[in-house]
């Protein structure tokens, strides 16, 4: 039988590759009767009809990373990435990062989505394949008069709308929401989330800022940094994991992913750098206790031999 987990990440699939491709009729996601969107291009929505008829007009290549799926009871909370390429006569005109939460309930058949807030980022390229978007963000970040975000991590991130949900077991499961948290949180400028991702004692090299000690100061330098790169948005994938076998530590490779540029010649996945993080134990969650930021390209063949080794 399907794990809710796995049930839950078939329907974000679902979701996602129904919204870029159009292919609605084939991979119509599980709406609740009364699910409603919220998006920051899209306007708001109620019903699955009126969803569909929004997001039917979006056509563009696509991939997704950075999940997050947070199971409390009936009741789950999940984000991810995904950035899209949209195309005009084979030459790549317009590229966009977006941000997705959803809500999902329990029901009788499965679980099914009752609320889907997104909002793009960042874009590159000409917003006229997107004239139907009510706002197309450029890399500024936000300037006086800007519309309010429909995202605030504080109000809507899975972690603190569902915050006793459990930590999966699995180092598999644990450790990519690890990172999908950090990232959320530096993303989202939200410092008291960062803060629950990292040792008190993390240490390590923080590129390009440097090498630190101790949570107080690495946070310091994030949080000073951030505010010079408001529309940063962390595409990756945990590309290997090591378990040490003590029960309190693991480690892990995480692939930086670069939308300008996300797979090689021959169409496997690349990445720009890399970060090598070592994690904790700390009761139920997992923490960073060192991190490493290494930048060089690499593919997953790359990693699988053992050229970006764990330390």
């Amino acid at each position: 039988m399907i794990s809710d987990r796995g049930h839950i990440r078939s329907l974000l699939d679902d979701l996602t590759t129904a919204w870029a491709c159009g292919a609605w009729g084939a991979l119509r996601p599980d709406f609740a009767p009364d699910a409603r969107l919220i998006s920051a291009q899209h306007g708001a929505r109620s019903g699955a009809g009126e969803i569909v008829d929004a997001l039917r007009q979006d056509r563009f290549a696509h991939r997704v990373s950075n999940h997050y799926i947070g199971i409390q009871r009936d009741d789950a909370a999940t984000s991810l990435y995904l950035f899209g390429l949209m195309e005009d006569g084979g030459a790549p005109l317009f590229l966009f990062g977006m941000t997705l939460i959803l809500r999902l309930r329990r029901s009788p058949a499965g679980w099914q989505i009752t609320e889907l807030r997104m909002e793009a980022m960042w874009s590159k390229g000409s917003p006229r394949l997107v004239p139907h978007w009510l706002q197309v963000p450029g890399d500024r970040g936000w300037q006086p008069g800007d519309p309010s975000p429909v995202i605030v991590s504080e109000l809507h991130a899975p972690w603190h709308i569902l915050p006793d949900a459990p930590v999966p077991d699995a180092l598999e499961d644990a450790l990519p929401e690890l990172y999908a948290r950090y990232a959320f949180a530096v993303d989202q400028n939200d410092i008291g989330l960062l803060v629950s991702a990292y040792a008190e004692d993390v240490s390590g090299g923080f590129a390009p800022l440097g090498n630190f000690e101790g949570r107080d100061t690495v946070i310091g330098q994030l949080k000073s940094f951030r505010h010079l790169a408001p529309f940063w948005q962390h595409f990756a994938e945990v590309v290997a994991i090591e378990d040490e076998e003590d029960g309190q530590h693991a480690r892990m490779i995480v692939g930086r992913i670069i939308p300008e540029r996300p797979v090689d010649r021959t169409g496997a996945p690349l990445y720009g750098a890399h970060c090598q993080l070592r994690v904790r134990r700390d009761g139920r969650r997992w923490r960073i206790c060192w991190s490493d930021y290494r930048p060089g390209w690499f593919t997953s063949d790359w990693t699988c031999r053992g050229l970006v080794p764990l330390l």
